[in-house]
């Protein structure tokens, strides 16, 4: 079963090697710098300024405590037509006013391709894309 080509979990967590670990909320980094964040397969990854000035101008002051970065999106398994998802309500609250989407719930934000495709361009380094069954 490890080695079953259609294991889907297995593809996915594969998929996720580089996921994000020892996030850091958006005031500590504004506070302290260091603009890198580490992976779960060793590696790590940086970021620019300019897109945690972008991040921060979104946010209350609550918020910036609040927001741990990078920003999860993930597969959004409940849409047949393919979409995206933001979960949290603050990271909803912060990323609907950078797309000036307005979501249907406050801990919940459904993002199609070309949503996904203006936050890459918008903070690329702040974007965790994963994937899940």
């Amino acid at each position: 079963m490890h080695d079953d080509p259609m294991n889907i979990e297995r593809m996915a967590a594969d998929m996720n090697r580089s996921m994000p670990v020892d996030r850091r909320s958006a005031s500590d980094y504004l506070e302290n710098g260091d603009l890198v964040f580490r992976t779960k397969d060793g590696g790590s990854c940086s970021f620019g300024a300019s897109e945690l000035g972008l991040v921060a101008s979104n946010c209350t002051e609550t918020e910036k405590i609040r927001l741990r970065l990078p920003i999860f999106v993930s597969t959004d398994a409940s849409c047949a037509e393919g979409a995206w998802k933001i979960e949290g309500r603050t990271e909803v609250s912060v990323i609907s006013k950078m797309l000036g989407k307005t979501p249907r719930r406050e801990d919940y934000l459904r993002l199609y391709h070309p949503d996904l495709k203006e936050l890459k361009k918008m903070i690329p380094g702040l974007i965790a894309v994963l994937f899940l069954p």
